[in-house]
């Protein structure tokens, strides 16, 4: 197999000088660690942070505690995700809701995110009962970035109907 000059350059620095090999690793993952202290807004060099949110021994349920932990700073993200679902509505309401859902699906399709944000939302307004507008509005929220209030809206979606299971893939 024939390397690159650039690969065979990184080949022959991995095998001659191991030390330029291990500082290319170690600033890549200072990078690294930067880059996720930013999008989480955590410190890594704030002891009390490291303790609360360490994964160590890394298990599933090691990891879905540090969900839990940290399940409080980040909030529903979603005002709209806090609406009641006791309403039962009416036939009307449904059919409208149905077509705010379809409207939001063409804007989503079109890349207007905030478009079809405030689509999924009437369809929320109008029908508080039905998941998938919830998980909807989730995947618009996700998709222009803003992963707390998708996670918010996952979660409702979750706690309107706990077999609808796309609101848990919504979630990660």
């Amino acid at each position: 197999m024939a390397l690159c000059p650039k690969m065979r350059q990184k080949a022959w620095m991995s095998q001659a000088c191991p030390i330029a090999l291990h500082l290319v690793v170690t600033n890549y993952f200072r990078v690294l660690v930067q880059c996720i202290s930013d999008s989480f807004q955590v410190d890594p060099s704030d002891a009390s942070q490291v303790q609360k949110l360490s994964v160590k021994p890394a298990t599933l349920q090691s990891i879905f505690n540090v969900f839990l932990q940290t399940k409080d700073k980040v909030g529903s993200g979603s005002e709209e995700a806090t609406a009641s679902t006791s309403k039962t509505p009416s036939t009307v309401d449904k059919a409208q809701a149905e077509k705010f859902k379809q409207e939001g699906n063409s804007l989503m399709s079109s890349k207007k995110y905030d478009e079809a944000i405030d689509m999924y939302t009437k369809a929320v307004n109008l029908d508080s009962t039905n998941p998938v507008y919830y998980s909807n509005r989730a995947a618009a929220h996700s998709s222009k970035g803003d992963h707390l209030s998708a996670v918010g809206d996952a979660e409702k979606a979750i706690e309107v109907d706990p077999k609808f299971t796309k609101a848990y893939h919504r979630l990660g």
